[in-house]
């Protein structure tokens, strides 16, 4: 069976910014926060590095018992600038219409992060209801979800609201995971319908509105951005980051040899230090990476009905199903079963949670 595609790579040091500089305002200092997964204040100077997705991860969950917020994505997303998305953020405030935007947000979501992925769809009709869209955000690594699923959607709520001029709110938002105890800091950054234990996480709002003209428009500035994050775009799918090189050589060696660190760096003509070096510097380590490309791979493995816990296991570099399931139940705090189970249920849920 042929590898998937690296599933979650690699998140933008201006992403990053964002995070860091809402955190010190909360008087944590860059060298706290970061010293979590190993890395120093230095690398903020350097924009256009990346760091691991799950390292980002780790610093949000950081970020949440150092400030004691536990709404810290919510007022991660409110706080959004336009620079934290790097050129995606100026290129969507160029766009001549919010269709035009969100189609560029699809196309260069990857810019910013390897986190997720978007997509825009129709949202089936309601009765006495004006046609609707959905703005959908799929979390592709289990860590930290809540976080970032109100990271991204109160970003994009906040964000939209500034180039458009509109102080407007969707129809209703969705999230996938349970309601928190408190939900009025939700009630007050949305401003709508905020239903929790739903299939997907969506901004739903009406078609109409995609239409709507921004207010910073400039065609001259849209062209340059476009040439520049397709440019980006065509390097970082180039695989030209050591991080994902190893991720996706390490994803065919685990079921033919298991993680070899030697045999890794070979493939990418590095030596082992030169790569573990690298490695360090997007903040994980070789075995680091090796658990989290195991995880990324079984969350997706678990997709296909057809494969089983043996199969899996193999295709990850376990030589038995009980290894591949205390490592699920470290990774996700539930079996492999029971995840199956559970995306059973959200693709036939009925009855869900609505507040």
């Amino acid at each position: 069976m042929e590898n998937p595609a690296i599933l979650a790579g690699s998140v933008s040091v201006a992403y990053l910014q964002g995070l860091v500089e809402h955190l010190q305002r909360r008087d944590i200092a860059p060298e706290r926060l970061l010293a979590h997964v190993q890395l120093t204040p230095e690398i903020l100077s350097q924009r256009d590095q990346r760091i691991a997705a799950s390292a980002y991860l780790s610093l949000l969950g950081a970020g949440v018992r150092l400030s004691g917020d536990d709404n810290l994505g919510l007022h991660l997303g409110e706080a959004v600038r336009p620079g934290y998305y790097g050129v995606l953020g100026y290129l969507v405030m160029s766009c001549a219409t919010l269709a035009d935007a969100l189609h560029r947000q699809a196309r260069y979501a990857a810019l910013v992060g390897g986190l997720g992925l978007v997509s825009l769809d129709d949202e089936p009709s309601r009765d006495g209801s004006e046609p609707l869209v959905a703005h959908r955000w799929k979390p592709l690594l289990p860590q930290q979800q809540r976080q970032q699923c109100e990271e991204t959607l109160a970003g994009w709520v906040s964000f939209g609201r500034w180039i458009s001029g509109l102080d407007i709110a969707p129809t209703e938002v969705r999230f996938q995971h349970p309601a928190p105890p408190d939900i009025r800091e939700h009630q007050r950054i949305f401003r709508c319908p905020v239903l929790f234990g739903q299939a997907d996480n969506a901004l739903v709002f009406p078609r109409r509105l995609l239409g709507v003209p921004l207010g910073q428009a400039d065609a001259q500035v849209q062209r340059m951005l476009d040439a520049y994050a397709e440019r980006l775009l065509g390097e970082l799918r180039s695989s030209h980051a050591v991080l994902d090189q190893a991720r996706l050589v390490l994803s065919r060696q685990l079921p033919e040899q298991g993680p070899d660190l030697e045999a890794v760096a070979g493939a990418l003509a590095l030596s082992p230090r030169t790569l573990q070096r690298r490695l360090r510097e997007a903040g994980l380590s070789f075995s680091q990476l090796v658990d989290e490309t195991r995880q990324q791979l079984a969350l997706h493995y678990l997709r296909d009905p057809a494969l089983e816990l043996a199969e899996i296991a193999f295709l990850i570099g376990f030589s038995e199903p009980s290894s591949l399931t205390r490592a699920f139940r470290r990774w996700t705090g539930e079996s492999p079963g029971e995840y199956r189970r559970h995306l059973s249920g959200l693709s036939d849920c009925a009855e869900c949670v609505s507040l």
